[in-house]
């Protein structure tokens, strides 16, 4: 018997418990759009740091919008053309919006992310979490965690509303 207590105390020594990776909260992602949304370009436009915002975006801006582990992602405004609302474009990866220009593109992209309770951002994939795709129209609700005199703004999400996807007839 104590042969056995000590066999199962060096497996649980020996294997820590493995916490479950982190993941986007469910109460991010809101049923009801949020009121009054504004642009990517006008939010960007404005943006001031700890600012709350409520701005229409579709997820996009290169040919990977979403990072690669982390709850972050590119958005673009949606008056932007992707590549796919351009006739005769065959573009593989339209959401990349590679006929802007870079001016275009830096008027009207910015970054979406989402943290954690202490502001960090979650080290988790946001690619496919509740509908979220590239070229997918979402209204953001959330605060500005930074922006600055090159052009770049990140907006931390408090609440996401995913446009439904028309269904094809």
């Amino acid at each position: 018997m104590l042969t056995s207590f000590l066999f199962a105390l060096s497996l649980a020594i020996a294997e820590p418990p493995v916490a479950p990776p982190p993941s986007i909260p469910a109460a991010v992602f809101v049923e009801t759009m949020p009121k009054d949304a504004k642009s990517v370009a006008v939010v960007k436009k404005n943006a001031k740091k700890g600012e709350k915002v409520v701005m229409e975006a579709k997820i996009g801006g290169r040919g990977e919008p979403f990072l690669k582990n982390r709850a972050a992602f590119m958005v673009a405004d949606t008056s932007l053309k992707s590549c796919n609302e351009i006739e005769g474009d065959t573009c593989p990866k339209p959401w990349d919006y590679c006929c802007e220009t870079s001016d275009s593109k830096k008027t009207n992209m910015l970054i979406v992310q989402i943290v954690d309770a202490e502001g960090k951002l979650l080290k988790c994939d946001a690619n496919g979490v509740h509908g979220l795709a590239p070229l997918r129209t979402i209204v953001v609700e959330g605060v500005v965690a930074s922006v600055d005199d090159k052009g770049n703004c990140t907006i931390n999400a408090t609440q996401i509303w995913v446009k439904p996807q028309e269904k094809k007839s």
